[in-house]
């Protein structure tokens, strides 16, 4: 049978519900819930304590998933494949090249510990995974806690302190962002051979912080396909995901449908090698914005005064063209989860078309390359390594959803995080056609200090050598879903609150 041939152990007695402090047995291993980890629409996920076997005293985590239909047994089947993959990571042949990404796969994934399903009813399927346990908490809640820093009150006399609570100097948030994209784009590279994790978010990247050094890693693989068919099967698959990380192929297949790619070579193949490898640069290109506060990052006068001020207004361009995308991203995304919430399958219907009429994936390609453009001004500019590597690598991996010579891969940005490899940074680079802050004669640092204030929307002068945040990413946070589905209509894990109103589609001049 079908749950034969996806799990191995098949449950004969009813499970036992899960709960603190509540014994159950899967596969065979006893395991002591512990508490809740988180839940959504998926089901939910508990920390757990292995009783016996060689694991025994091992902290582990437990995720429960409801199935009501073969797809959805499938997904969670999917799931089980990879979490074993990993598991066998470590004992990955090859060469001294597969043998380090499979050893980063090992570390930066959670693997298998037990698995085990139970047939509820017709077309209704509970799943238990029990998995090793990452240290750290999500990405997500250390960006939230800058945010609040940015947004907080500017206290008078006390700009010039090193550092606030949540925020880093930009030295420093590059060094975290260089961390982070070293450590898990050889594991991702490694679980490309087998999947596409299609979830990559903040949500998802776990950050654990011991002795000043940082550990990351990323769960959650209940979006994952295949890898071998996901080329032949892109019709038949949902579009998942949070549309905040999508390339602008997704934005495309959401309005026409994936069979209109083929049309459009570019897109199709962005859309069949580069989902991972955009949302990671996504995530990345967030983490650095949002963990540099400009208002912490005073230029006092020494000899690269003038590169550190370039550096500084580039920076500060970035974070312009950055505040554009995500605010226009938030305003495509928003109609989706309001859709889910009062609409059903007809509002989805309707917003597809509405979307395709207004070009909303020209928008988010425009955007894209506007993201490309600052990046490579901060590159050209750029004084501090760690910066430059990063931009380097997220001119690999984040795409414009426009042809090119090129074709990214997990290799290329590899190569440009160590700045060995000048080619991969040729290949993502292009000229600007303008000189650089550092080229221009005359600079004048007050003058430019009060002229990127002024296009931030934020008047008056800056002589302390202060910035602040742009008011545009102040209130651009938008609920933050993890699903959308084409085929099966199920509510997004975060639910907006307020009423059903449409975000506008087109944003005001």
């Amino acid at each position: 049978s079908l749950v034969e041939r996806a799990f191995p152990r098949v449950c004969a007695a009813a499970m036992a519900q899960l709960g603190p402090g509540r014994d159950v047995k899967i596969e065979g291993v006893d395991f002591r819930i512990n508490g809740l980890l988180g839940e959504g629409s998926f089901g939910a996920v508990w920390s757990a304590q292995v009783l016996n076997g060689p694991d025994a005293g091992r902290e582990v985590a437990v995720k429960e998933i409801v199935c009501h239909s073969e797809t959805e047994l499938l997904r969670a089947a999917m799931e089980r494949r990879l979490l074993k993959f990993v598991r066998n990571a470590g004992a990955a042949g090859g060469g001294k090249e597969d043998a380090t990404t499979a050893a980063e796969a090992s570390r930066r994934f959670p693997s298998l510990v037990a698995s085990e399903v139970e047939a509820l009813g017709p077309e209704l399927w509970q799943v238990r995974l029990a998995m090793t346990k990452l240290g750290g908490k999500p990405l997500e809640s250390t960006l939230e806690a800058c945010l609040e820093e940015l947004q907080g009150p500017q206290v008078e006399n006390q700009v010039a302190q090193a550092h606030r609570a949540a925020t880093c100097q930009l030295a420093e948030a590059s060094r975290c962002v260089r961390t982070m994209l070293q450590q898990l784009t050889p594991a991702l590279e490694h679980l490309s051979s087998r999947a596409h994790h299609r979830d990559i978010t903040p949500r998802n990247v776990l950050l654990e912080i011991a002795g000043g050094h940082h550990s990351w890693g990323l769960v959650d693989f209940g979006l994952a396909v295949d890898a071998s068919k996901w080329r032949s099967e892109l019709l038949t698959h949902d579009i998942g995901g949070d549309g905040h990380y999508w390339p602008t192929s997704s934005w495309f297949v959401l309005a026409y449908g994936a069979h209109h790619l083929e049309s459009y070579p570019a897109l199709l193949q962005e859309y069949e090698v580069c989902l991972d490898l955009h949302a990671l640069g996504i995530t990345a290109l967030r983490t650095l914005m949002e963990l540099w506060s400009p208002r912490c990052q005073r230029m006092d006068a020494d000899p690269n005064g003038d590169a550190d001020w370039a550096m500084l207004a580039k920076m500060t361009r970035l974070r312009i063209a950055w505040a554009r995308f995500w605010e226009d991203i938030a305003n495509f995304w928003q109609p989706i989860f309001d859709a889910f919430a009062c609409g059903g399958a007809e509002a989805l219907e309707n917003l597809k078309s509405n979307y395709a009429h207004a070009g909303v994936h020209h928008m988010v390609s425009a955007d894209l390359c506007a993201l490309r453009a600052a990046l490579r001004d901060v590159r050209e500019v750029s004084t501090l390594p760690d910066l430059q590597a990063v931009c380097d690598a997220l001119l690999v991996m984040i795409r414009p959803g426009k042809a090119r010579q090129e074709v990214a891969t997990w290799q290329q940005a590899l190569a440009a995080l160590s700045g060995r490899d000048t080619g991969a940074r040729a290949a993502a680079d292009s000229p600007s056609g303008s000189p650089t802050a550092a080229q221009s004669p005359g600079l004048n640092q007050t003058a430019l200090c009060d002229a990127l204030m002024s296009e931030l929307g934020r008047g008056g002068s800056c002589g302390g050598a202060t910035f602040a945040a742009p008011a545009s990413t102040q209130s651009t946070r938008s609920p933050q879903g993890s699903l959308w589905s084409t085929s099966s209509l199920r509510s997004p894990q975060h639910t907006p609150p307020g009423p059903c109103a449409q975000a506008p589609l087109i944003r005001a001049a």
